[in-house]
């Protein structure tokens, strides 16, 4: 054999059988060795070390490197440190005789799996060969696990962008149709709003008032988005039942007789009927029909009191009482904002929720009629 020859198997390794490479530059233990492992169901390749034992390492296909340490030409911890670079799963036991445990020992440090001292033993052999195949199959098992888990992580993130993406569109969407069907919601409301001052010449501008001055309401109570879109259409619309009204009684220059005031007080519930079925203003609906109830639950139609009352309906009376009272009518100059204040603070706790009249007083909402 040449000096620093490789002997390959002749025949293609068999299935499950695990290969060993083993680099020796004395042919005695060379052939000990590859007696013991291929008696035991093992392939082996054999090696003289030498220069050109690396080509022959990158050249093979193998579970196991068994190296002596000490040889002529290149060593063992050279070896060694080449296959802990080339070969990351591949264990590597050394051979070592009896005068070089320190040495031994020192290529443990560099990450060789163990040692074997010559003469070897073949039990001791097997045993060690064993435990170092286990040990290549969990480091094989956990690279295979980490490379399993970094394309999933990628597949993943790749997933979650596109996912991102697509919801992000589907928001765009629903923000647009959304847009959409608010700006169709309100030209709808609007509508009513100009319907219901039309019947009114005294009340023109009034809904718009209430629509700036329950929303300014709404927002120091922190009502949701939603909250205030639908407050804001049962401002502009709380008088949709006037629509129902007779003209002489809403424009009457004098006090209305008691037949006429409950006719008048027909309108919440008018309101509520009218709007009663139609999509997106069945809450609206119910808060038309509940804004003269009073705190205390003196009011109409229903005699709700207190928190029975929908929040935005007690919006609505506050701002409604200072819009009324604060404005003219066919009988009467409208009020100073001070005596409509002073009013407001008298029937807070009776006809007025006591706390939306402190936000409107203290906040001084009601600048927005003077400015």
């Amino acid at each position: 054999m040449n000096e620093h020859a490789v002997s390959l198997p002749t025949a293609p390794p068999e299935t499950g059988r695990r290969r060993i490479f083993i680099i020796d530059d004395e042919e005695p233990i060379r052939k000990v060795l590859n007696t013991h492992l291929s008696k035991s169901g093992y392939e082996v390749i054999l090696s003289s070390g030498g220069g050109s034992v690396f080509s022959a390492l990158d050249g093979n296909s193998f579970d196991l490197i068994i190296s002596d340490i000490k040889m002529p030409e290149i060593d063992g911890v050279e070896i060694l440190e080449y296959a802990r670079k080339s070969f990351e799963t591949v264990p590597i036991i050394m051979l070592t005789g009896l005068t070089d445990i320190s040495l031994a020992v020192e290529v443990m440090k560099k990450g060789a799996f163990d040692y074997l001292m010559k003469p070897v033993r073949k039990q001791d052999l097997l045993t060690v060969i064993n435990r170092a195949l286990v040990h290549r199959d969990l480091l094989e098992r956990n690279r295979r696990l980490e490379e399993e888990n970094r394309h999933y992580q990628i597949s993943l993130e790749a997933e979650v962008a596109s996912r991102t993406r697509e919801l992000q569109e589907r928001t765009n969407e629903l923000q647009e149709v959304n847009g959409l069907l608010k700006t169709m919601n309100i030209q709808f409301v609007n509508v009513l709003a100009d319907a219901i001052e039309a019947k009114d010449d005294y009340t023109r501008g009034h809904c718009n008032r209430m629509r700036y001055l329950c929303v300014e309401l709404g927002r120091l109570m922190d009502l949701s988005p939603r909250d205030l879109e639908i407050l804001e259409y049962a401002s502009l619309l709380h008088d949709l039942g006037k629509i129902g009204t007779s003209e002489a009684v809403l424009n009457k220059p004098g006090p209305l007789t008691e037949q006429e005031c409950h006719h008048l007080k027909e309108h919440p519930t008018i309101g509520e009927r009218i709007l009663h079925g139609v999509d997106l203003m069945e809450e609206v609906a119910a808060i038309i029909g509940a804004h003269h109830e009073n705190f205390d639950g003196s009011g109409y139609p229903r005699g709700l009191a207190g928190e029975e009352i929908p929040i935005e309906a007690r919006i609505i009376a506050v701002a409604d009482l200072f819009d009324a009272m604060s404005s003219d009518r066919p009988y009467r100059k409208g009020l100073s904002v001070e005596a409509v204040l002073s009013e407001m603070e008298s029937v807070a706790g009776t006809q007025l929720d006591p706390e939306i009249v402190r936000l409107f007083i203290f906040n001084k909402v009601y600048l927005f009629k003077r400015n």
